[in-house]
């Protein structure tokens, strides 16, 4: 920080101190007693004060060790002036700034000089957001080859900020000609405090008689220096928890445990442990609350079949054949169910979204049949799960700019431009709804470096208006932030001996730091470029719901990067590794989720 907001301070505030001495108009004239036969003084050491956060306003006494003529400065009877004040921050600090209240556009350092300009004031409260005493997290500060943001090695919220500053005071003393006067020199530390734990948050679990399971709580903030926690449950003939928060269920009911902190004894938090019978069902991809919890809803996109997947769990006995599940929609006019896909012991219930948005439905699901080891299948609880359409832009794409319209396939039916890559695309009657009709793809010949064998499909729609994925993505500055999650239906024609792998990509043609020769694809997938949801797809010729996820991120969600700040055309990629040259798979019912 240097000759900023604290040097105009410091000039204005010795400007006032010379002013002070003028005299309603004597005629001896004005004497500013700025004048000294000794020099300033500076002892061996740089002043060195630590601070801790929080700790309001603290005056540093910039004249600490100074002396002139053997007696400390603060006992000179003549004018002392600062000057040439820096402070300049260490290891990359981004030294914190508070909105103005009066100037707009302005912010307020946490540095400034006292009303007599000879100590300098630190605001420690300012470091209050930016000091974390146990917070190892290191996200950002650098980018990786592939443009990704990533850490630096210094942690994003240091447990210390460190600042050298240089000034100069001067008395009026005369130097020689050419003569340098002394530099003082100060290093402030403003160390944080440990972060205490605010409150507790935990979440209802739900655990099969005999079984055993971890109670979902945490402490908040996140980066509290003391997490722990001690448990107590209320009904321990139903349940059990030990002191690292392992549950163990005795018997079928209901009863609930509480998680208090050991930091702070007065955050606590209490949530409900289910005990079910030893063989119970679970809803697998309902909504998760932030600790990871189900919270027995599900948002599906509007005007596309949905999936809900179910799988049995078991205590002290082995899941064994096949199982057989029944399906109910409450709103079964808006919501029909068609279908249930076997998905390993579990299945995946086929479920036709409405076109309109924010529609409910309450799905259930019940076992028909299957080895359920000593649990009777009339002590099995059905599941339930709550659905709300939301807008699914594969539906209602918008108007395009061109008279034609867009040339993009939103619903994965083989309508549009036609598909071109290694692999052959044709549509086919067969859907997951029983209605209209799906992509086939059959994979091509060609295997990659690592020896596996890839195929790929795509629309190259070379038309910024008839592109969908280039007027919604590739508008520059317009598309950046946008944010998207997405899903497909995928159908194995038969069983694979190896692992398939489905990769969906979105890549932009031009974008900030694209390499020099970047050629197709392949080329543009780097320094920020394309984005790939990868899913392994189950070994079953049944109809499985992807729901994608980015594979770097590994979150669902995926927002339009800054790097494609330039308007561009935008493409998207259907791969599959590990599917053999001649194998068929079906894609049907994609749908892109705009997240506001």
């Amino acid at each position: 920080m240097k000759n900023n907001l604290l040097h105009t301070l410091l000039l204005t505030s010795a400007s006032c101190f010379v002013l002070s001495g003028c005299g309603g108009g004597s005629d001896e004239g004005f004497d500013p007693n700025f004048s000294s036969k000794s020099a300033v003084s500076f002892g061996d050491e740089s002043i060195t004060v630590d601070l801790e956060e929080n700790n309001g306003v603290v005056a540093i006494d910039l004249l600490s060790g100074i002396t002139i003529d053997g007696e400390p400065a603060t006992s000179f009877d003549g004018l002392i002036l600062l000057s040439q004040l820096e402070i300049e921050p260490q290891n990359n600090f981004v030294t914190p700034q508070a909105p103005s209240n009066t100037v707009a556009n302005q912010t307020i350092s946490p540095f400034r000089l006292s009303d007599d300009g000879l100590s300098l004031l630190v605001d420690t409260d300012a470091f209050s957001d930016s000091l974390r005493q146990c917070d190892p997290t290191d996200e950002k500060g650098a980018k990786d080859e592939d443009g990704n943001v990533v850490g630096d090695g210094i942690r994003d919220f240091p447990q210390s900020a460190s600042y050298n500053v240089s000034f100069m005071v001067d008395n009026g003393f005369e130097y020689e000609p050419g003569e340098q006067p002394p530099i003082g020199t100060a290093i402030i530390n403003v160390n944080a405090q440990d972060d205490a734990v605010t409150e507790v948050a935990a979440s209802d679990v739900e655990i099969p008689a005999g079984g055993q399971a971890q109670a979902i709580a945490s402490t908040l903030p996140s980066f509290a220096c003391d997490s722990s926690l001690q448990y107590s449950v209320e009904d321990e003939s139903i349940a059990t928890i030990n002191a690292s928060g392992l549950i163990t269920a005795n018997s079928v009911g209901q009863t609930s445990f509480t998680a208090t902190s050991i930091d702070n004894p007065d955050a606590s938090a209490t949530a409900t442990i289910r005990v079910t019978a030893a063989f119970s069902l679970t809803i697998t991809n309902d909504d998760k609350d932030e600790l990871g919890a189900s919270l027995g809803t599900k948002e599906v996109p509007a005007c596309v079949t949905a999936g809900i997947n179910v799988q049995p769990v078991v205590v002290n006995h082995a899941l064994n054949g096949e199982y057989t599940y029944t399906w109910q929609s409450s709103n079964d006019v808006d919501y029909p169910v068609i279908a249930s896909e076997l998905s390993g012991f579990g299945a995946v219930g086929v479920v036709q979204a409405p076109s309109q948005v924010g529609v409910v439905t309450s799905v259930s699901v019940n076992l028909e049949s299957g080895d359920t080891g000593a649990t009777p299948l009339s002590e099995i609880t059905e599941k339930f799960v709550q659905l709300t359409s939301v807008a699914n832009a594969m539906c209602a794409p918008g108007v395009s700019a061109h008279p034609a319209g867009f040339n993009t396939d939103f619903m994965l039916d083989g309508v549009g431009a036609p598909y071109k890559g290694n692999a052959t695309a044709t549509a086919v009657s067969q859907s997951v709804s029983g209605v209209g009709s799906a992509v086939e793809i059959t994979a091509g010949s060609v295997v990659n470096e690592e020896g596996i064998a890839y195929s790929r499909v795509a629309q190259e729609v070379w038309n910024k208006q008839r592109n969908w994925y280039s007027a919604t993505y590739g508008r520059g500055l317009e598309s950046v932030g946008k944010t998207f999650k997405y899903a497909v239906w995928v159908k194995l024609a038969s069983v694979p001996t190896d692992q398939v792998t489905l990769s969906h990509v979105i890549v932009p043609w031009i974008y900030d730091g694209i390499p020099d020769g970047a050629a197709g694809y392949a080329g543009r997938m780097t320094q920020g470029g394309g984005v790939s949801f990868t899913a392994d797809l189950a070994p079953t010729t049944d109809w499985q719901y992807v729901e994608l996820v980015d594979d770097v991120t590994g979150e669902r969600t995926w927002a339009v990067p800054e790097t494609w700040s330039q308007v561009t055309d935008v493409f998207t990629l259907w791969e599959f590794y590990g599917l053999p040259s001649g194998s068929k798979v079906l894609l049907d019912d994609y749908s892109a989720v705009p997240i506001e």
